[in-house]
């Protein structure tokens, strides 16, 4: 009998050190992956905060609807050219801000905070309605070809019908005829422009992020299964001191041993594991924009993750080691 009981608590044991190393991975995972900030600094390095003026081109490009109300001198931009004009338009710690607020609506729509993610446009149309916009817009033009006799010509005759104007560099001298014209329309401009863009929104039925829920909640309560294959090795084994020390002990040093060797070595691999994740399931909970960044996201995960798993497995081993070798000087009383 005392010889099943032994078999059964090794087995309790394994199935321990199995479950722990396991809860290790997903309880941070859950308090690490699913913040902003976590993703801030992969996302510096990435160079998203430099896309971010292609991702508002394409976006205003897309959603801009009402072209009568874009300004003459920029009707018929490309995308690129609204791209260069965003740049010109919005420092780099503003874009930054700007960023950094998008990305915390995601992760706000992500933990079911809110039902979409959204970008602010306040500080863009703020920019074009103040002096920096009519700059933007001149630097916009001098990067054209000069403008010819007849165009220069053509333009006043557009400014005075209120037509298209076509994009070319003009003279100096027009500057003062052009400014006033440029004000007034920019001002037209960022009222086209809406307030905030949707960036992803829940659907009516069907949400996945409710999958990803009951998910979160099981990484939360992931240390509670080896807690309580814990407490039957306790309840089966433990006797004395040492009983208590050698089945807890062996258990803890197996566990923060392993657990340390994964967080050191398999950090490709987890984040190949990840990336695979990422980019089947991103349609359904990021932004299109984002599905570039599988990379960063797997990386930001995995490095998010490693830092506290190694230090928690050293901890545990260090603790596995300290019983299992006080276990060794303590003496079994008959």
């Amino acid at each position: 009998m005392n010889s099943i009981k032994k078999i059964l608590a090794a087995l309790f044991a394994l199935m321990f050190v199995v479950s722990a190393i396991a809860a290790l991975f997903l309880f941070n995972l859950d308090r690490r992956a699913f913040t902003a900030e976590t993703y801030q600094k992969a996302f510096a390095n990435a160079d998203f905060y430099n896309r971010l003026p292609a991702i508002m081109a394409e976006t205003v490009d897309a959603t801009v609807t009402n072209k009568e109300q874009i300004p003459l001198v920029m009707s018929g931009t490309s995308t690129q050219q609204w791209e260069n004009f965003f740049r010109m338009l919005l420092p780099e710690d503003v874009s930054k801000a700007m960023g950094d607020e998008a990305l915390n609506s995601v992760f706000a729509y992500w933990n079911m905070q809110s039902d979409s993610a959204e970008i602010s446009m306040m500080p863009l149309k703020s920019a074009m309605t103040s002096d920096a916009g009519v700059q933007a817009v001149f630097s916009l033009l001098k990067t054209q070809p000069a403008c010819s006799l007849s165009q220069i010509a053509q333009m006043t005759l557009d400014l005075l019908g209120n037509n298209q104007i076509e994009l070319c560099n003009p003279p100096q001298e027009l500057a003062p005829i052009l400014t006033p014209v440029i004000q007034s329309q920019m001002q037209m401009a960022a009222i086209a422009i809406p307030d905030k863009i949707t960036l992803i929104s829940a659907p009516a039925e069907n949400d996945p992020r409710q999958t990803l829920k009951l998910a979160r909640v099981l990484m939360r309560f992931s240390p509670v299964f080896p807690l309580i294959l814990l407490l039957i090795i306790t309840v089966m084994m433990v006797n004395s001191l040492k009983s208590w020390l050698n089945w807890w002990g062996i258990p803890f040093l197996f566990t923060g041993t392993v657990a340390g060797l994964m967080s050191l070595g398999g950090a490709p691999a987890t984040s190949a594991v990840l990336r695979r994740i990422l980019e089947s399931r991103l349609p359904a909970f990021l932004p299109a924009v984002l599905l570039e960044y599988a990379d960063n996201l797997s990386s930001a995960m995995v490095q998010a993750l490693l830092r506290p798993i190694l230090w928690q497995s050293a901890l545990l081993a260090m603790l596995g080691l300290m019983m299992t070798a006080t276990a060794f000087f303590v003496k079994t009383k008959r």
